[in-house]
């Protein structure tokens, strides 16, 4: 993909969200099963399909290795979600990274554009519990070598969950939930290595609290946050190639507006490998399936 049509295709989707905004119906944005509505997550990718639009900013302090080596990642990444069906969708992803050079000048430039399909495979709504299939392609050599994007792609079949404690007796921890994802990434070529990529994100639904535990007679702005804390991590699965363990946790919050959640969340890296200081990510995210239900917010194949 040219950096010209990149260009459109960024601008088109900022267009877009635009008039989705001034256009928006009351709201609100979630991934739901049964009464447990799960916030969307910024280091974690989202454990069901959607008709979804969202903005990603993340911004890490590195470890060179050696003067030249980079210093420090800010990536900004666009995420689209459709649904095919009701319960199979797929998603487009392009991000822009910006990598600094301990003693040089900073390279910039697109990352190897990203494609993925999921299919919910269970949905028990009693008992809070979604079970996703998926798998994710990279195409290699769609983005920039001097942005560190791989000459060589690579495709990651995996599985999401997500598990509300809702249907639990345990009172006020009944808010709690959690979500993840566990994949294996098969590499096209070498000397690009094999990967073993998951997360797991723990979240305290404060809406839960209030709508199904007990009324606080909290805020207003208290009613719509979500405390999370993920963690995401990759490591070697066959040869390394000089490839290490990368970890890291993200505590933050999330804030459900009327079809569009604002999430802020801290980077704290959990081996060197992974960076060298604190660092921040933040996310938008609107739900096109609550925002214009009758258009772009339905499945493309309507009641299959």
């Amino acid at each position: 993909m040219s950096s010209k049509l990149r260009a459109e295709w960024a601008l088109v989707c900022g267009v877009g969200a635009a008039v989705l905004l001034t256009t928006a119906e009351p709201a609100r944005a979630y991934t739901a099963a049964g009464d447990r509505l799960f916030p969307a997550t910024l280091l974690l990718p989202q454990i069901t399909p959607g008709d979804e639009f969202y903005f990603n900013l993340f911004s890490l302090p590195l470890t060179p290795n050696g003067p030249g080596g980079f210093s420090h990642n800010i990536n900004l990444t666009t995420t689209v979600q459709k649904t095919i069906t009701e319960r199979l969708g797929v998603t487009l992803e392009e991000t822009w990274a910006d990598l600094g050079h301990a003693g040089g000048k900073d390279s910039y430039g697109w990352q190897n554009f990203e494609t993925g399909l999921k299919y919910v495979a269970i949905l028990d709504q009693p008992h809070e519990f979604v079970f996703t299939l998926g798998a994710d392609r990279e195409f290699g050599g769609t983005g920039a070598v001097r942005a560190a994007a791989s000459p060589s792609g690579a495709t990651t079949p995996e599985f999401f969950f997500g598990k509300g404690f809702g249907d639990l007796g345990i009172g006020y921890l009944r808010p709690l939930a959690v979500t993840g994802n566990l994949g294996y990434q098969f590499a096209d070529t070498r000397p690009r290595p094999d990967q073993v990529v998951g997360g797991l994100a723990v979240e305290y639904s404060i809406p839960y609290l209030e709508s199904k535990v007990v009324s606080l007679d909290l805020p207003e702005f208290m009613r719509s946050i979500t405390p999370i804390t993920e963690m995401q991590f990759t490591t070697p699965g066959s040869r390394s190639f000089g490839a290490r363990t990368n970890a890291l946790f993200a505590p933050g919050v999330s804030y459900a507006g009327e079809g569009w959640e604002v999430a802020v969340e801290g980077l704290v890296p959990a081996t060197r490998a992974t960076g060298r200081g604190f660092g921040v990510t933040a996310q938008f995210h609107l739900s096109l399936d609550f925002i214009m239900p009758e258009s772009v917010g339905r499945p493309l194949l309507s009641g299959m």
